[in-house]
């Protein structure tokens, strides 16, 4: 399910996490998860991975949904 191009030391679960996965960990939409990129300042960065694809940090979103737990 999850790609990733770095790996957590003992974990199946990837540092970087491509947008499908992304928006499957949060169970919502493609668009959405472009909405909250776009409009909410406090969710995390895309990071380039190279010119044709970005990701998310998993400890970033992690952290994101934290604060939103509030």
């Amino acid at each position: 399910m999850y790609q990733s191009t770095a790996q957590n030391n003992n974990t199946s679960t990837p540092a970087i996490m491509r947008l499908k996965a992304v928006a499957y960990y949060l169970q919502i939409s493609l668009p959405t998860l472009w909405r909250l990129g776009e409009n909410d300042p406090q969710f995390p960065k895309k990071i380039r991975i190279n010119a044709r694809c970005v990701g998310y940090r998993k400890t970033d979103i992690d952290q994101w949904l934290e604060i939103k737990a509030g």
